[in-house]
């Protein structure tokens, strides 16, 4: 059974894994980026970035005529042809590794507390203007002000502009440098399930390293460090591993659709699911970001659970799904429009607690469709949540809030 709290954390460890972190329902996910470890000892608005080499989805006439007569190899007259198809696809992920690695960057972010070792952590960047402006996580730069940015045998000195902890982004600027190229920024609307995407980063620290997959699934949620959690996230097979964090998962055009950022894994290493965070939220406050502002996010005040089969039988619920009300923060949005939490409390629910069924009239069926819903209008807006209290149908309206800074609920 899956239970959501506001204020779940994620911790945080060393290098090779990074983030070890939040347990849902048996799943284990992991932030992708970050390779740390006591080193000192030891992934709207218009983004002003030129066109990169054009990339084709279809071979070049020579790459044509390759695929139509292969190279066979065999060993006693039997002989290997290599599909049409992979050779095709070869030369599509290598035009667009080669058209956009200049314009990926390595992060370190160095910390120290007390008398501890520093701590060095290493992400992935990438950049997006002729200003130096890069895009990468917030859980790369670590809450530091400055990091080092490398590009090819160059280092450094970044400075951190504008962060979005809750949607995990970040913008770093460093002086603008000669022959690196900005990517261009596509949008992930309109991405199907099956679509080739290339993901460029810094895997274990061996930077420029390039995987390729598919877009294995849309409109994925997973819990934040703060607790809350980010919908609508992009899924792929494409390898990502430690060190991924915050690079760029393109599409089959060379644009950039996603910024990588979390795997789910039992390993704390790539087993073919990963996520990234869709270009389209980073173009929507981009804005706000370049000017340092505070990003804010609307917010509920409740912890809630998914009504599964299970949660269903267990509390002998009307309903088969929606969110059940497990508390709402005393003075919080929920709490003073009158919504009502589980008398048993957090520990032992009783399973008496309103249930959310809607949003607008929009019919919620889980926490991640309720965060989508809400996520989806400003802070001091008025929704009408449809709820099942007793087995009566009510409507409420909830003035939503701003997310706490704090980020306890």
């Amino acid at each position: 059974m899956a239970k959501w709290e506001e204020h779940d954390p994620w911790r945080r460890g060393g290098r090779g894994g990074s983030a070890a972190v939040l347990t849902v329902a048996g799943i284990v996910i992991f932030v992708a980026g970050v390779a740390a470890g006591s080193t000192m000892q030891r992934t709207r608005g218009t983004v002003p970035a030129p066109t990169p080499p054009a990339v084709s989805n279809t071979p070049s006439s020579t790459n044509t005529a390759q695929a139509e007569e292969p190279p066979q190899t065999g060993v006693g007259g039997n002989t290997t042809v290599e599909p049409p198809i992979a050779a095709a696809a070869g030369t599509v992920i290598t035009r667009i590794y080669n058209a956009a690695k200049d314009g990926v960057v390595t992060i370190t972010a160095v910390s120290q507390q007390g008398k501890q070792a520093p701590q060095e952590s290493v992400g992935t960047g990438f950049l997006i203007d002729t200003n130096g402006d890069i895009a990468t996580n917030e859980h790369v730069v670590s809450g530091m002000k400055t990091v080092s940015v490398r590009f090819g045998n160059t280092t450094v000195t970044g400075t951190v502009i504008g962060t979005d902890p809750l949607d995990d982004l970040a913008v770093v600027r460093i002086q603008p440098p000669a022959g690196m190229h900005p990517l261009s920024l596509g949008t992930s609307v309109g991405l199907q399930p099956g679509d080739l995407v290339v993901a460029i980063g810094n895997p274990f620290e061996l930077t420029d390293s390039v995987t390729a997959g598919i877009i294995s699934g849309l409109n994925r949620s997973m819990p934040t460090e703060s607790g809350r959690v980010m919908s609508g996230l992009l899924q792929t097979d494409a390898a990502l591993n430690p060190g991924n964090s915050g690079g760029p998962l393109l599409n089959a055009d060379g644009l950039v659709v996603g910024i990588n950022t979390a795997i789910e894994s039992p390993v704390e290493g790539s087993v073919g699911i990963g996520f990234a965070i869709p270009i389209d939220r980073f173009r929507q406050v981009l804005p706000q970001l370049l000017k340092g502002e505070k990003i804010d996010h609307p917010w509920l005040g409740i912890s809630g659970e998914d009504i599964t089969p299970g949660v269903e039988q267990q509390y002998h619920l009307p309903v088969s799904q929606g969110i059940l009300v497990i508390s709402c923060v005393p003075g919080g949005p929920a709490a003073s429009a009158g919504l009502h939490g589980d008398s048993g409390g957090e520990d032992q629910p009783k399973g008496d607690g309103d249930i959310i069924t809607a949003v607008n009239g929009k019919p919620v069926a889980s926490v991640a469709d309720l965060t989508a819903a809400i996520s989806a209008y400003p802070v001091g807006t008025t929704v009408q949540l449809t709820v099942l209290r007793h087995g009566q149908t009510i409507e409420i309206s909830v003035k939503l809030g701003a997310w706490p800074a704090n980020g306890v609920k």
